[in-house]
């Protein structure tokens, strides 16, 4: 399961809020160090994502949250969606394997007859996703700060010496 922090940004309808999820690593999450130096962070201090959650826990607006996100509907969704289609592509080369007689004779028929499984496997593979589909939805399982205790804590600074060297818009805006 994958778990996020973030803060609560606003509440939507049916329960659900947007919360705003800042990487723990700065640059570009899952690229190289390399490609990372290359970019400029003069804009933030990290790439933010936005995603619409479910709040069991009634958390306000502004508080920081524990976002998890349960990845067994991906998987069985993905299976459905690989798994049939490939049963039926299996089923089609061992029907024309033995109907070809092992491929010798009759190749145009076992072209169809091959062709008719796959086609098969993913009308069913489809139609059993479109039944069966649920939505990996993130739920907020846990408040970490409220609102209040975050107005409290001490704010992090951003400063231009976190920032790359070789950038010129960093060095052109002066922060203090």
């Amino acid at each position: 399961m994958a778990e996020y922090e973030g803060f609560v940004a606003s509440k939507k309808t049916n329960g659900l809020v947007e919360i705003l999820i800042s990487p723990t690593s700065k640059g570009v999450p899952g690229a190289s160090e390399n490609i990372n130096r290359q970019i400029c962070h003069c804009a933030a201090d990290g790439p933010q994502v936005s995603i619409d959650a479910i709040n069991e826990v009634g958390a306000a607006v502004g508080d920081w949250v524990l976002v998890r996100r349960d990845s067994s509907p991906l998987i069985r969704n993905a299976l459905v969606l690989v798994g049939i289609p490939m049963v039926g592509l299996i089923a089609g080369i061992i029907t024309s394997y033995f109907m070809t007689a092992c491929f010798t004779a009759l190749s145009l028929m076992g072209i169809f007859v091959g062709g008719a499984f796959v086609i098969g496997g993913l009308t069913i593979g489809v139609l059993t996703f479109r039944h069966i589909y649920q939505p990996a939805v993130p739920v907020i399982v846990r408040v970490l700060k409220k609102t209040s205790e975050l107005a409290t804590a001490t704010s992090q600074e951003c400063t231009v010496a976190s920032k790359p060297d070789f950038c010129e818009a960093c060095k052109m805006t002066s922060r203090t």
